[in-house]
Formats: structure tokens, sequence, C-alpha cells
């Protein structure tokens, strides 16, 4: 399936590409992540108490150029340093979740390569769409425990030394852009969808989930300067 949108983003960038008016931008962006894991299939794992994956918010922000084809489609290739990670819950004795007991913050060096679609809007406001890939490297990583309540240990943990540095997965995102003929200023929600595990898995020895993905939401706003003109 997921491969299935990857060409379909191709053909679609096809339909665009005969209107030679190219424009280059390049900017700052910056905002929030709202990182989680998608951990899956506890079996067999040494879990000691109930264990929930929470959300958390985390900060995210790079560098972007773009290339604009024509009016309607170009490409974006952006390095960025984004924090994700998880949150971790766990149950009381009443199987009440106290949310984020422990945090874990990874940073990661990240390379996302999308098309961007003007969909629609006036020659100033425009109304865009972003779907790509992305891969990511971790540079470092850290655990907070917020409060101990009832947390023996850190139930899952993700260290740089010991697990899968190497992120990779699909972006999609859209939002709102105003151009103000010096600069375009726009704001985006996105999605990063991981395919890699951040956490080694050994199908002999479970230590840990069998799935072990990075989900990440986020909000993002951007600042744009032409570096060529139509």
């Amino acid at each position: 399936m997921k491969s299935r949108f990857i060409i379909f983003i191709l053909f679609l960038c096809s339909i665009y590409c005969a209107d030679l008016k190219s424009q280059s931008f390049i900017g700052t962006k910056g905002g929030v992540n709202i990182p989680a894991v998608n951990f899956s299939d506890f079996t067999n794992v040494p879990i000691s108490a109930r264990f929930r994956a929470e959300y958390f918010v985390s900060p995210t922000f790079g560098i972007t150029y773009r290339y604009m084809q024509n009016d309607k489609i170009g490409v974006q290739f952006e390095l960025n340093y984004s924090t994700k990670g998880w949150g971790q819950g766990i149950a009381d004795s009443t199987n009440t979740f106290i949310a984020n007991t422990a945090i874990t913050e990874i940073q990661y060096l990240e390379f996302p390569f999308y098309f961007h679609w003007q969909i629609f809007g006036t020659e100033k406001l425009k109304f865009f769409l972003d779907a790509g890939v992305y891969v990511a490297w971790a540079l470092s990583a850290s655990t907070t425990i917020q409060n101990d309540w009832g947390l023996d240990e850190v139930q899952i943990s993700y260290s740089v030394e010991n697990d899968n540095r190497g992120d990779f997965g699909l972006h999609v995102g859209a939002g709102i852009s105003y151009n103000f003929s010096a600069f375009i200023l726009q704001l985006e929600a996105g999605f990063k969808s991981g395919f890699a595990n951040i956490l080694p898995v050994n199908h002999f020895i479970r230590v840990n989930p069998v799935v072990s993905t990075n989900q990440v939401p986020n909000v993002q706003l951007s600042l744009l300067f032409p570096l060529s003109k139509k």
C-alpha cells in the first residue's frame, strides 16, 4: 500500500511538469512535533507493569529549499533537527493510567524530500498539499522520569549505542501560504509515519516489541525567500 502511494505521487508529478515557469526558494522553518511510537505485540516481552505509549510536545526546526517547476507543482528538500520519541504511561492499582510517567526523547537529523502541490487559491493566497519520504539518523537520546509513583523502572528504553539509529518513512502535509512578494509565509500541519523499527527485534529472545515505529504529527511555520524570478 505504501509503495503504491509513492508511485501515485510520481504519476501526479508528471501531469504538471509541462509548464517551464520555474522558481526557486530557500528559507527556514520551525514548529512542534507531537511524537509517539507505534508499539505492538508485547507477547512474551518482559513488561512488569501495564504500559501505554503517550504523546508529548517537542521542537523541530531546520532549513528548506523549494523548486517550483510551474505554478502548481514543485519539489522540496529539507534538513531538520527533529525530536521524536514517546511518553510512557503506566496503570496504578485502580487501573487508571498516569500519563507520561517517563518521557524518552530521541534527537534526529532528518532529511525529508517531497512534492509540493499548490492545489487552489488566489495569486497571493494558496492552499497546498505535500507528500513524499524522509530519512533520519539519531544523534542522541535521553529518558526523563516525570514522577516515579508506581514505576520501578523504565519499561522500554532506547539508546543510540545499542538500538537502531536509522529511520525512514512517509511524509504528508497540508497548509496555507501567503506571498508577500519579498517572502512567502506558510503554516503547515503534517504527519510522518516511520517504516523502520527503532528497537531491534530478536525473534528468538523477545526483549522488545515486534513493531516500534515513529509516528509524528507536527505543526510548522515556514519563511521562504525567492532565489529566482519567473
